[in-house]
């Protein structure tokens, strides 16, 4: 016959007079999201409203380097493994709800008796702790919003490698074709010495015109190898990127104004809340804090175990000893420490609500910075090409003329130099249209 130890069913009643917690579980912003934006721009067609951003840009080179970035960046690699950490870390608070059962066996042999005295017995407990006070919830809650909150941070690392990549994948095609510019400035001043030096040696001119132009020979060369640094820089940069070896990494030379300048739209401020994988992760953050608070508020609280067990003498069977018990605890001096943990959670969940609140504001003044940009940098492009147009015009007067006599080299030399402003102006145009376009897809959030 089974025997059943006395359990304390008391406890039940002492619980049952215990006051009930009752936390805020949320934390609401204050700031007051507009209804549109300051700057309006004229949106792109045809282009999708999800899906990869990148591909917008008709960019073939530039989505392969994506693909390869994905695949193989290391910092991507580290956020994943983060992920993975904030996923067990949810088994973890949820194994706290399940019951723990153990168990245990011993021999013993008495020496008064001989070896043929041997004693052996066995014993299977489990035991359960209640969550009157919702503080195995409240753990629950904080590991999930840590993992929502890992996860997101995953989306934003994620975004800002892929933007990093294809601003330095557009700066290099740029350096590339400022180097040609180079190069052509450099045939442009050779050109010219060869006139001044004809007309040097025909008495035509001062020596002071052969010494300028040599001047200005030896400007154009030094401009070369600064430009060739600057693009294996970027090569570098991009193969790092992408997780390769930049050693031997190369990238095809691609037309900047074939390119495709895609313009995103930015839709309603308040869609930023979710589309930014930072404001996303900032809010994740305040749930986690908020569940904190109520974990350290519930800890102040009595907790009750519920325990069960079976022993029994292996030899006899039949015979097993089962029992029941509850137990109430109450932490009744800490020297202050549950308390002080209480109100430090509280000011995390603070700092965490200002954090909040401060990313919406970067956000909101971070797209309406990127749809200016969008529009100046479209005007300025259209302008600095009438200039270039007309530079380029003037130095083939300028050229004309002094070869004939009817200028001097210094309008000659203010032509060329004036000429090479408006083609580095025209590239740097490009450029910015193009990065204006990247840092809008930033700003919302990329599209996913």
């Amino acid at each position: 016959m089974t025997k059943i130890s006395s359990v304390s069913l008391s406890l039940a009643l002492a619980i049952a007079g215990c006051a009930s917690v009752h936390e805020s579980t949320t934390s609401s912003s204050e700031v007051i999201l507009p209804g549109a934006y300051d700057t309006n721009v004229q949106t792109s067609e045809n282009l999708p409203e999800l899906g990869p951003w990148w591909t917008n840009f008709g960019d073939e080179a530039l989505n392969a380097l994506v693909t390869a970035a994905l695949d193989q960046n290391r910092s991507l690699e580290a956020g994943i493994a983060n992920v993975v950490s904030a996923r067990a870390a949810v088994t973890v608070a949820d194994a706290k709800s399940l019951p723990s059962i153990s168990g245990s066996a011993s021999t013993s042999v008495s020496s008064d008796a001989g070896l043929d005295d041997i004693s052996r017995s066995a014993r299977l407990s489990a035991s359960y702790e209640l969550d009157l006070f919702g503080e195995v919830k409240a753990s629950q809650d904080a590991a999930r919003a840590s993992l929502e909150s890992a996860e997101y941070s995953q989306r934003a690392l994620e975004l800002s490698i892929l933007a990093d990549l294809a601003t330095n994948y557009f700066d290099l095609q740029v350096a590339r074709k400022q180097l040609e510019v180079a190069k052509e400035n450099l045939n442009i001043a050779e050109r010219i010495f060869d006139i001044v030096e004809v007309r040097y040696e025909a008495g035509e001119i001062s020596g002071f015109d052969l010494a300028s132009q040599k001047a200005t020979l030896a400007n154009a060369r030094s401009q070369i190898p600064q430009i060739e640094q600057q693009i294996l820089s970027i090569e570098t940069a991009i193969a790092i990127l992408v997780g390769e070896t930049p050693q031997g990494f190369e990238i095809d030379s691609v037309d900047l104004y074939e390119t495709r300048l895609p313009v995103a739209d930015a839709g309603l401020p308040s869609d930023l809340l979710t589309r930014r994988p930072d404001l996303l992760q900032a809010e994740a953050n305040l749930r986690a804090g908020q569940a904190d608070v109520v974990a350290a508020r519930a800890a102040m609280l009595p907790s009750i175990d519920l325990g069960a067990g079976v022993s029994t003498v292996l030899t006899s069977l039949s015979d097993p000893t089962a029992s029941l018990s509850a137990a109430l605890s109450q932490t009744i001096f800490s020297g202050g420490s549950l308390k002080a943990q209480l109100e430090s959670a509280k000011a995390r969940r603070a700092a965490l609500l200002a954090n909040y609140e401060q990313a919406i504001l970067t956000s909101l003044r971070e797209v309406d910075v990127a749809l200016s940009s969008i529009n100046t940098s479209a005007l300025r492009e259209e302008e600095v090409q009438i200039a270039l147009s007309a530079s380029r015009n003037a130095l083939d007067s300028a050229e004309l003329r002094y070869r004939v006599g009817a200028d001097d080299l210094t309008s000659l030399l203010s032509a060329q130099q004036s000429y090479y402003a408006s083609t580095q102006d025209a590239l740097e145009a490009r450029r910015d249209r193009l990065a204006a376009s990247i840092d809008l897809y930033v700003a919302l959030g990329g599209s996913y």
